[in-house]
């Protein structure tokens, strides 16, 4: 007869005995689950003790020298991926003209702004001289709000190549730098 301990047999405990074990509250097991920490094996409806030791162990480790314990090489890997793939998705919306730089949208509002405050003040000295002999107050009005809605349709322009500040032809924008040989996006 072989009375060689089978190692690979693994201790399965309840909640209160791996608190006990790890000297923690069975609350405290239970929050530390719920961080993702100590998983319950669906056959046995208890914790793997073994595992549940050394999980805890890292968990404290990491926990002195202030690293974050739930946080994975992996998860840290698919962040990185994901905020990459963010940015991709971002210049690409900024090749399709769906998206500008603040700076870009500031200085062609700004410019706008001070065209159309120009040909607003231009309006009382461009209609004192059309309006000046006229008696009949409709067409004075008529004047007025035609000269009125011209310059205000100034504000209604716009034309998403004229913010980018688009290079001539034959001049290499900033977005064709950022395209590599085979057309994709650094």
């Amino acid at each position: 007869m072989d009375f060689t301990p089978d190692y690979s047999v693994s201790l399965t405990v309840n909640q209160k005995e791996l608190a006990q074990c790890l000297g923690i509250s069975s609350r405290r097991v239970r929050q530390l689950r719920e961080e993702g920490l100590f998983k319950i094996h669906q056959e046995t409806k208890g914790y793997n003790l073994e595992k549940c030791i050394q999980e805890y162990i890292d968990y404290k480790v990491n926990a002195e020298t202030g690293r974050r314990a739930s946080i994975s090489k992996e998860e840290v890997q698919a962040e990185h991926e994901e905020v990459k793939k963010q940015i991709s998705l971002l210049k690409l919306r900024k090749l399709r003209r769906e998206l500008h730089e603040a700076s870009d949208v500031e200085a062609f509002l700004t410019d706008m702004l001070i065209r159309f405050k120009n040909h607003l003040l231009e309006v009382p000295a461009k209609l004192a001289m059309q309006i000046s002999g006229e008696t009949d107050v409709n067409s004075m009005i008529q004047v007025i709000k035609k000269e009125m809605l011209s310059v205000l349709e100034e504000l209604s322009n716009y034309d998403p190549e004229e913010i980018d500040g688009i290079p001539e032809k034959g001049e290499e924008s900033d977005y064709e730098e950022e395209l590599d040989d085979e057309g994709e996006l650094d």
